[in-house]
């Protein structure tokens, strides 16, 4: 992608992220209580029998969740995840003990993990498609390195050095 579609591509994200965090994302639970869909509708795709809302369906949901371990393995990092989408953003977004030029890195992250959860979701929705967890971690590499890439100039690293994380803490 082009910088300019890359940096648009980012606003519609965040746009995403504040939706997620007012908690009007069209999950199964929201249509349900805009009457859009039935109440008997509403478990989540994951096909845990849960109800869908978005902090389950984006950290609680098994099928998803294993996303968030294969990229806290990536980062070589651990985690205990709070409730709710804005103590998580929060909580990531500021790892403690980490360079605080790390945090721009770890909110991009955070961003690029919620989108691809969510695009799989409706995926799943809509296509009746499932990818592997590791599939999707890889995305979440690809698509945080080009925003980086895009919106910072000071980001000189190669893809390569990215995958390995070493530039997350200062390397």
């Amino acid at each position: 992608m082009e910088t300019f579609n890359l940096i648009i591509f980012l606003f519609i994200v965040s746009l995403f992220a504040w939706r997620l965090f007012c908690n009007r994302l069209p999950t199964k639970n929201n249509l349900v209580r805009c009457n859009i869909i039935y109440t008997g509708d509403n478990n989540c795709v994951g096909r845990c029998r849960l109800l869908e809302t978005a902090d389950h369906l984006l950290f609680s949901c098994e099928p998803f969740s294993n996303v968030w371990s294969v990229v806290l393995q990536w980062l070589h990092l651990s985690f205990i995840a709070p409730s709710g989408s804005r103590n998580h953003f929060y909580q990531f977004g500021h790892m403690v003990g980490l360079l605080r030029s790390s945090h721009t890195f770890f909110r991009i992250i955070w961003l690029a993990c919620v989108w691809i959860i969510w695009k799989e979701r409706n995926n799943m929705v809509f296509h009746q498609k499932v990818a592997d967890s590791l599939y999707l971690a890889e995305r979440v590499k690809l698509l945080s390195f080009q925003w980086l890439k895009a919106n910072m100039i000071t980001f000189v690293f190669s893809y390569h050095e990215w995958w390995r994380h070493l530039v997350l803490y200062g390397h």
